[in-house]
């Protein structure tokens, strides 16, 4: 029962301390007083930096860019995944079997090297830092 009591003291005090800040007149004294000149100083002071701010913005380009890269490979790829069942449902020999898969692996291996090679190219010019 005495630990709820405590933990409602402590409660209340946090709630009223603003209060208590605010009507006391600068320059009374207190530890008031040393809580509003933390707080003044606190708002004087800017927690985004400019250069941050930057960083941040060209890190989430660079983010959105090679994501929105990545998934128009991943549709091209199902799109191609499609059209190879399709062609191996087509299929009536075991010949033309494996001519679609032999076609099917040399498709997707090629696509995802050249257009791979393009993310990451695209990555490097935008990540290259100026030359002054």
């Amino acid at each position: 029962m005495t630990a709820t009591i405590h933990e409602d003291e402590k409660r209340e005090r946090r709630t009223r301390g603003p209060e208590l800040a605010e009507a006391s007149p600068p320059g009374a004294g207190g530890a008031t007083d040393h809580l509003g000149e933390k707080a003044a100083a606190a708002s004087r002071v800017s927690f985004t930096f400019p250069e941050w701010q930057k960083s941040i913005e060209a890190t989430r380009n660079l983010f959105a860019a090679s994501l929105n890269d990545t998934l128009k490979l991943a549709a091209s790829s199902l799109h191609d995944q499609a059209a190879f069942l399709r062609a191996l449902a087509d299929s009536k020999t075991p010949s033309e079997l494996l001519k679609c898969h032999l076609n099917f692996a040399e498709q997707s291996w090629s696509k995802s090297f050249s257009e791979g090679s393009k993310i990451l190219d695209r990555l490097k010019h935008v990540h290259r830092p100026a030359v002054s």
